[in-house]
């Protein structure tokens, strides 16, 4: 088979077996661990056992966290107020450990959209823990508002220096160390599944990264 046609479903189903049969490897090897740090009594033998445990799990739960980004994205989608789901962006972030600094900007009316309030949570939250890391103490701005028959959700994000996010999100075209963009990649399949464009620009007046979803109105 030419590999620049495999279909993706086959690519999805790949990874998931694999990373399925991986972490049952990993779960054997934790309690092999389990048995092994009951029979040591000696102290620096026991904390380096709780160690390999402790990095079995992460990886465990790193491999789990992969495998979900490869499931088929099935919205449940209901008709909700648009501003419900600006207060939910508003919720999550509340409950961010080390939560950025917000303005929030409403210019909502009554407009009512169709979406998977769930999905949309995960995304916001993906945006603000990514601003979070690499916009430290940076002032971000979300905003909502309606052009036309669409609702626009917009977080702007200044930078020290431009950027140009057209590679991210796109983990089988461009990787590095450390950063794999699968959190990204997950959102845009979120909210294409929810009939939303997502985008991400840099705004070279204002010096900002710009993420915005666009949903139609109902």
């Amino acid at each position: 088979m030419d590999e620049n046609s495999i279909p993706w479903t086959r690519v999805a189903a790949f990874v998931r077996q694999h990373t399925h049969d991986v972490r049952n490897d990993l779960n054997s090897l934790d309690l092999e661990t389990e048995l092994l740090r009951d029979l040591v009594t000696d102290l620096e033998a026991t904390t380096s056992i709780q160690s390999m445990q402790k990095q079995l799990r992460s990886v465990a739960m790193q491999l789990r966290t992969l495998a979900s980004l490869f499931h088929e994205v099935q919205p449940m989608m209901e008709p909700m107020d648009a501003r419900s789901l600006l207060t939910l962006w508003r919720e999550k972030h509340s409950a961010m450990q080390r939560a950025p600094e917000v303005k929030w900007i409403d210019e909502l009316g009554e407009q009512e959209v169709n979406a998977d309030a769930s999905m949309f949570a995960r995304v916001f939250l993906e945006l603000l823990t990514n601003a979070a890391a690499f916009s430290p103490g940076a002032a971000l701005t979300v905003s909502a508002r309606v052009e036309g028959q669409d609702v626009i959700f917009e977080l702007k994000e200044p930078k020290k220096s431009p950027v140009d996010p057209s590679t991210w999100g796109q983990p089988l075209h461009t990787s590095r160390h450390g950063s794999y963009g699968m959190g990204l990649f997950a959102a845009k399949r979120c909210m294409a599944a929810n009939g939303a464009a997502f985008t991400q620009s840099y705004d070279e007046s204002s010096g900002c990264l710009i993420s915005r979803i666009v949903l139609g109105v109902i």
